[in-house]
């Protein structure tokens, strides 16, 4: 009877096993049809990059195992049903604990935190190289370094418990040291700390607001002894208060938050200076700082200057003859329009776009003034700023 017993348990054990298996099967079978089925993305809107596209086969990629990387990369991005899988994992995280997501913190105050980068140690060396090189090329004109701390430093204390990052004050003394006197330091750490309590930060993205932007501009002010009493009384505005931003689609935490962005406008408009904005490489002109259409997609941080591009060539009605060249990353993007009343010209050149002669920039555009401008995450881990000082 015990013996019957068992066999019956056994027999219902592989049947069991046999129906799990045949049900795995069936759902690899349609996951792949489905997968098949499903048309490749460019673009995803929620994570707000380009994915990554089926890669062509070729030998020298097989042979370098660059093609398998590339093809897994694929498989990942075009997973069907991405944007559900990764919400969910980082539902099923949050409950078991975990307060990290791709790189991405999630902080008290609804506040999530991109983690401190460890610097590409020989490309920077190779960045700071170039620079002090180009400033002893351009012994004459004042060149000023603005590098800005990421949330995770200054805003420490919104931090998960016991989260470990990088020492990015640390970085900052190593890059400040190695420039020694050929840059002239603009220290906007100090600045910041002495306001963490406020918004200067945005919750769900890892920019500074146009608020941090704004005591940034303060601090530039004061080491590039601008005049402030040329510029006009400005206040705040907000354009919108639906902005989810690039950390929240990075890490899939606080997706269904949403905060304002504001921008700064003249009190009197007569008064300002006016702008007008070349693109160079779109041949586009226009007459404002800001493109609004921006304000409809998931990037309305790119309302600024309209995002990113290799070069802009803005030319103002201000009273003076000084010339800017700005080298920068996104969070000058923000800055510029407090700069505008200075300057008879701004020339703006983002590196990882940029391929032409910077020389020519500074002697076409007659250059009386050079301010690198990034965020500490973006600068030690650039690899093009040499190249485009170098220009070999």
């Amino acid at each position: 009877m015990r013996q019957s017993r068992k066999k019956w348990e056994r027999k219902r054990e592989e049947q069991r096993n046999k129906v799990i298996a045949l049900l795995f099967i069936v759902m690899m079978v349609i996951f792949c049809v489905v997968n098949i089925a499903t048309a490749d993305r460019e673009f995803s809107a929620k994570e707000n990059r380009a994915l990554e596209q089926r890669p062509g086969l070729t030998i020298s990629g097989i042979e370098s195992g660059r093609w398998m990387k590339q093809y897994e990369s694929y498989v990942s991005d075009q997973f069907a049903g991405r944007d559900f899988w990764v919400a969910l994992k980082s539902r099923i995280d949050l409950i078991a604990g975990k307060r990290k997501a791709n790189g991405v913190f999630k902080g008290k105050d609804h506040y999530l935190l991109e983690d401190i980068a460890r610097p590409d140690e020989e490309q920077l060396k190779a960045n700071l190289d170039a620079m002090k090189k180009f400033r002893e090329t351009y012994k004459d004109i004042s060149m000023y370094m603005m590098l800005v701390p990421n949330a995770a430093n200054i805003e420490s204390d919104k931090l998960p418990y016991c989260a470990v990052t990088e020492d990015q004050d640390k970085q900052f003394q190593k890059i400040k040291a190695s420039l020694g006197t050929a840059f002239q330091w603009v220290n906007v750490e100090d600045t910041l700390k002495k306001h963490k309590a406020e918004e200067i930060y945005y919750h769900t993205d890892h920019h500074w607001t146009t608020l941090g932007a704004y005591y940034g501009y303060q601090a530039l002010a004061v080491a590039m002894k601008l005049d402030t009493s040329k510029a006009p009384a400005m206040k705040p505005y907000a354009v919108t208060n639906s902005f989810n931003g690039t950390l929240s689609s990075t890490s899939g935490y606080e997706t269904d938050y949403h905060e304002p962005i504001y921008i700064y406008a003249p009190d009197d408009l007569k008064t300002a200076p006016q702008v007008v904005v070349n693109n160079v490489n779109e041949k586009k002109k226009t007459a404002t700082l800001y493109d609004t259409s921006k304000l409809k997609e998931k990037d309305k941080y790119a309302l600024f200057l309209g995002g990113n591009y290799p070069v802009l060539d803005i030319r103002t009605t201000a009273d003076t003859t000084d010339r800017l060249l700005l080298v920068k990353d996104s969070y000058a993007n923000s800055v510029i329009p407090f700069l505008t009343a200075y300057y008879r010209e701004i020339i703006v050149v983002d590196p990882r776009y940029y391929y032409d002669d910077i020389r020519e920039v500074m002697k076409k555009n007659k250059i009386t003034s050079v301010l690198f401008l990034y965020n500490g995450n973006t600068f030690v881990q650039d690899n093009s700023i040499s190249g485009v000082l170098q220009n070999d």
